[in-house]
């Protein structure tokens, strides 16, 4: 088995020009790329990752659409390399209790990994958990905002079709509420560099009924990404929350 403080053959390369202590992970966009646009709009410097797209703020650096929780952790390994030391993860999420409806917004609690990354961190771990600190300044922000949201637990996999009736089935008797496919990734990195990570989600989709619901399309969407995330792109957030 690999010691988890072996000596890395392979080692994280820092990004020159986009050393910030916050970070925003935006996994996904609506299809209006409403995200996108605003942090083009404030961008200082972009750069392609191959995978997705680093943008460097005045007061954070963004990476947007690395997709998954491999991809997402290779981008955040470097950026912690560059001196990172809060992410905040701002995504998508299906539901799969229904107490958690479309367009619900929800600060993670707690994590379950199904995805393959974490474990090679943490190898006995399947549960994680943000950073107490951040997500409370996440959740006050939003309270001085008088923006309600719900506080709810996730699932992250790698296998978005493997989503089956005995799976879903299997999370809700574990009281699993939600699903994507980076969050407990993130959560595990963070621990493992000793750094603070949160998640904030909006319920695009449902599964609970074990039928397939989605509102990516849905203007009301891309309203709640205004109201929510986009005060997250625009503003610094690091202490002042």
């Amino acid at each position: 088995m690999t010691k988890l403080d072996e000596k890395l053959i392979v080692k994280p390369t820092p990004l020159k020009g986009f050393a910030k202590k916050n970070v925003v992970y935006v996994p996904f966009d609506s299809p209006s790329r409403i995200l996108q646009r605003a942090i083009k709009k404030s961008s200082l410097k972009e750069k392609d990752i191959c995978f997705g797209y680093l943008y460097l703020l005045r007061e954070k650096t963004i990476i947007y659409h690395a997709l998954g929780a491999p991809l997402a952790v290779i981008a955040l390994e470097c950026l912690i390399a560059s001196g990172a030391k809060e992410i905040l993860v701002l995504g998508f999420c299906g539901s799969l209790n229904p107490r958690y409806r479309m367009m619900d917004v929800v600060s993670v609690s707690k994590a379950l990994s199904e995805e393959g990354t974490s474990r090679h961190y943490f190898s006995r771990n399947r549960i994680f958990r943000p950073s107490a600190l951040l997500k409370n300044r996440i959740e006050n922000f939003l309270r001085q905002q008088t923006l309600p949201f719900r506080s709810g637990t996730c699932v992250s996999t790698d296998a978005f079709y493997r989503e089956t009736e005995s799976w879903l089935e299997q999370k809700q008797r574990k009281k699993i509420d939600l699903v994507d496919m980076e969050t407990s990734a993130v959560f595990a990195l963070a621990k493992f560099h000793r750094i603070q990570a949160a998640a904030l989600m909006i319920v695009s989709d449902e599964l609970w009924s074990k039928a397939w619901k989605k509102e990516f399309r849905s203007p009301e969407l891309d309203e709640k990404i205004k109201r929510y995330f986009l005060p997250f792109i625009e503003r610094a957030w690091a202490e002042k929350i």
